[in-house]
């Protein structure tokens, strides 16, 4: 008995590209890919965002004008910069700048003198025998110079006694007297705050002091010497 012999599957056709032509072939796709997408990005900016071709053009603030505001006359600015001028400091007065430990001091807007200085930690102690607690921190503010003295003794509070790990001695102790820690001259504004001497210059420009302001034995004696009783002394 015979069969039948069953058509054979036809053989896949391989076609062999060379490499350099199938290269050539994925290069031109990319490059016919590239010119669709250009070709619909131009017509959808003319469609809808118009041309990107550079041209002249003005620029203009976001915020519209204010219809409500009032033209400020000549005559009214004047009186207001004679009100800002009435409020300037006058004569001699002194600034303390607590965050670059800067003071300067001035005559009207003539600046005299520029130091460097120390000023308050901001550092809290807190006694644990009696729960009080302090800051050292400078004041910020305008303050008045109230008094001036060479050679000034030092009547240390509690907090320097406490800080050191001592009892603190009675009122009117001569422990509590220090006449070298403040230096030369003293420049004493109110609460206990001085602009006096030190005996660590090398601490200068840097906030180490229990609220006071420190100074260099020569800009000390300047400071001294120019600024009066009752200038104003303004701290930021």
């Amino acid at each position: 008995m015979t069969f039948p012999s069953l058509p054979q599957p036809e053989r896949p056709l391989v076609v062999i590209v060379p490499r350099r032509r199938l290269w050539l072939r994925l290069l031109l796709l990319a490059l016919a890919a590239a010119v669709l997408v250009g070709a619909a990005a131009t017509a959808g900016l003319a469609r809808y965002g118009g041309s990107y071709a550079a041209r002249p053009f003005a620029a203009t603030s976001s915020l519209a004008a204010d219809p409500e505001a009032k033209v400020i006359s000549p005559a009214a600015a004047e009186r207001i910069e004679a009100r800002l001028a009435a409020q300037r400091p006058r004569g001699v007065y002194v600034t303390v700048d607590t965050y670059r430990n800067q003071l300067r001091v001035f005559r009207g807007e003539e600046l005299l003198r520029e130091a460097i200085c120390s000023t308050g930690t901001g550092r809290v102690l807190h006694d644990p025998r009696t729960g009080r607690t302090w800051v050292f921190d400078t004041p910020l503010g305008e303050h008045p110079i109230i008094d001036k003295r060479r050679n000034p003794v030092w009547a240390k509070p509690d907090w320097a006694f406490i800080e050191d790990g001592y009892e603190p001695p009675p009122r009117g102790s001569p422990d509590r007297f220090d006449d070298i820690s403040l230096g030369g001259y003293g420049l004493y504004m109110p609460d206990g705050y001085i602009i006096h001497g030190t005996l660590f210059k090398t601490l200068l420009g840097k906030r180490v002091t229990h609220g006071c302001v420190r100074l260099g034995d020569d800009d000390l004696e300047f400071v001294y010497k120019t600024v009066p009783l009752g200038a104003r002394v303004f701290l930021y």
